[in-house]
C-alpha cells in the first residue's frame, strides 16, 4: 500500500454476488456510504461528506481482496470495475475474472461468509476537518475532499490498523493541540448546543 493511503471499512452487509444465466460472475455493493458514522477509530469517529467525491480521481481504481494487490478482481481502466456515485455513496460493480481466488470469493459471498467492503484513499490538502461529536463526545473527523481513490476491496475482517489510521491520528493530534483549552472547548460545545436549540 502506498505511503499516505488510508483505508476504511464498511461493515453493513454491503456486498452481493450475482450472475446472469451462462454469464460472468459479478459482485456489487457500496464501498462507502455518505453521512454514516464510523466505529471508534482509536479516539475519534469519522463521517464522509456527500461532496467528498466531487473532485476525486477515480481513473485507475482496482478492486482487490483484503487490499492485496496480488488478488485483483477488476480495474476501472480495464472496464472490469464500474464505479457510480449516488445519493447513498460509492457503488461498485465488478465482473470477476475466472481465477481460483475470484471463484472462491464468489462462493464465500454467495454463502454469506464474507460481507464487508473497504476502500483506500488519499485526501486532498485540507480535505478533512474535526469537530466534537455531540452523541459520543469524541472528535468527529469529516472527510470533505478525497483526492484519489486507490482501491475498493472485499474484506474478511474489517480492520482499522497500524498505518491505515496513522494519518488520521496525526490530523487528530493537530486538532487537539488547537483545542487544548478545556474551558474554551466547553464554551464552544455550549454554543453548538444553543445553535441546535438544546
Amino acid at each position: 500500500m502506498s505511503k499516505g493511503v488510508e483505508i476504511r471499512t464498511l461493515q453493513e452487509g454491503a456486498l452481493k454476488a450475482h450472475s446472469e444465466e451462462d454469464g460472468p460472475k459479478m459482485i456489487s455493493g457500496y464501498a462507502l456510504k455518505f453521512g454514516t458514522r464510523s466505529q471508534n477509530l482509536g479516539g475519534f469517529i469519522e463521517m464522509i461528506d456527500k461532496r467528498a467525491l466531487d473532485h476525486t480521481d477515480m481513473s485507475d481504481v482496482r478492486a482487490l481482496i483484503d487490499h492485496d494487490p496480488s488478488k485483483i478482481l477488476g480495474r476501472t481502466s480495464a472496464d472490469t470495475l464500474k464505479l457510480n456515485v449516488d445519493d447513498i455513496g460509492l457503488r461498485f460493480d465488478v465482473t470477476l475474472p475466472n481465477t481460483q481466488y475470484a471463484n472462491d470469493l464468489y462462493e464465500n459471498l454467495r454463502l454469506g461468509n464474507i460481507s464487508n467492503c473497504s476502500f483506500g484513499f488519499l485526501l486532498a490538502k485540507d480535505g478533512d476537518s474535526f469537530t466534537r461529536d455531540q452523541e459520543t463526545g469524541l472528535p468527529l473527523r469529516s472527510l470533505r475532499n478525497i483526492s484519489k481513490l486507490t482501491d475498493v476491496s472485499v474484506v474478511t475482517y474489517p480492520a482499522y490498523e497500524d498505518t491505515d489510521v496513522s494519518i488520521a491520528k496525526r490530523h487528530l493530534e493537530q486538532f487537539q493541540k488547537r483545542n487544548r483549552n478545556p474551558e474554551k472547548e466547553k464554551i464552544l460545545l455550549q454554543l453548538d448546543l444553543l445553535k441546535m436549540g438544546l
